[in-house]
């Protein structure tokens, strides 16, 4: 097979940086992909990203300029890892080259936006994926497995509870304090919210129309800043106009049509407590799966339990990460690199015209903060 050769717009030299703990570590080591081209906000700091990550400049051509990088023939896929306020310009040129396109989610900062990408994407006839990674984890999939095979029996109701940790003690964290601001796309609502939604849906089903109810609340309207550096909070306090409480009651377009009772918060969480957990209640057994963060797209669960209601057995069920090709990866690159291997098989991802429909059902969130239909 020829290597799908990528162009990643976005790939920060920092240590640590989300796009170099999830992109790159699977697009390094896989057979299947090459980086060739890299573009950040100037030619210096994408030429320092290729040398901090080991890159040769004789093979991975350094851009300042989405434009630039969008026309370069020798890009197959184009890669968007920046923050949301950004997705539309760099998408755009993309698109209008017919390029193939991954973006991370969200797709853009509001759904017109996202309409919008999604809409010039078809008219393109090229092939796009979001970057909703928990379709690709083995675990989600193996929810998913046990639900559609019957191994639960009839689902009654699906219970899905999570903290999001990023206003400990009250605070907005200093390295997520855009969180703070809906203008600019990425929220606990859309990452957190989105995230564990579409993880829902894609295991169980999508909602039944005219059935379920969302619900956003900001209990917290001024919050300080916790700075990174020392833990201290600011004396000022910051306007914010995104939900700390979601919720969604409702049921799933199946049948029996199973009820939906969702709910995320933010704030700390109680001691030894998983960042999520996920109950599915059916006929014949309970399943209940928690997961270290909020949303459980990041990585593998930390318990994934059984309840035999007819022998009352508690199994705990083993999911095949697929070895040390997949756990030696950072926790973040996982299911984002197993995303990248479907994308070269072909199948197994979600494609824009899905994220409109996530940016749609998220909407209705937004209306209910605006105590209005959406």
């Amino acid at each position: 097979m020829t290597k799908i050769r990528v162009g990643i717009v976005g790939l920060s030299s920092k240590p640590g940086a989300w796009a170099a703990l999830a992109h790159l570590p699977r697009l390094a080591s896989s057979p299947n992909f090459e980086i060739v081209a890299m573009c950040n906000s100037t030619l210096a700091s994408t030429k320092a990203a290729i040398t901090a990550h080991n890159l040769s400049e004789d093979t991975v051509k350094a851009y300042d300029s989405y434009d630039a990088i969008a026309v370069d023939p020798d890009v197959d896929l184009f890669v968007v890892s920046t923050r949301v306020d950004s997705h539309l310009d760099v998408v755009v040129p993309a698109l209008k080259a017919r390029r193939n396109v991954f973006v991370e989610w969200p797709l853009a900062t509001t759904t017109e936006e996202a309409r919008q990408i999604a809409a010039l994407a078809r008219d393109q006839g090229v092939r796009t994926m979001i970057g909703f990674q928990a379709r690709a984890s083995p675990s989600i999939n193996k929810i998913r497995e046990l639900v559609s095979t019957g191994a639960v029996g009839e689902i009654h109701s699906v219970n899905y509870h999570g903290v999001i940790n990023n206003w400990q003690d009250n605070a907005a964290d200093e390295r997520y304090a855009h969180f703070l601001q809906r203008k600019v796309g990425a929220n606990p609502l859309t990452i957190y919210g989105g995230h564990a939604l579409d993880s829902i849906l894609f295991a169980i089903g999508e909602l039944k129309p005219g059935t379920y109810q969302a619900l956003a609340v900001n209990l917290r309207p001024r919050m300080p800043i916790k700075r990174a550096a020392d833990g201290t909070l600011s004396p000022e306090l910051y306007d914010k106009d995104t939900p700390d409480q979601i919720l969604l009651q409702g049921q799933f377009d199946r049948s029996p049509p199973a009820v939906l009772s969702f709910h995320l918060r933010g704030g700390a969480r109680f001691p030894d407590a998983p960042g999520s957990t996920w109950e599915i209640f059916g006929t014949k057994a309970i399943l209940v799966v928690t997961f270290a963060s909020a949303g459980p797209q990041m990585a593998k669960a930390l318990t994934f339990r059984r309840y035999d209601l007819a022998t009352k057995a508690v199994e705990d069920i083993v999911v095949d990460e697929g070895g040390d090709e997949w756990t030696s990866l950072p926790n973040q690159g996982q299911n984002i690199g197993r995303l990248y291997e479907a994308y070269a098989a072909g199948a197994g991802y979600a494609d824009f015209d899905l994220a409109v429909k996530r940016h749609e059902l998220l909407d209705e969130f937004w209306a209910s903060m605006e105590g209005r239909q959406a």
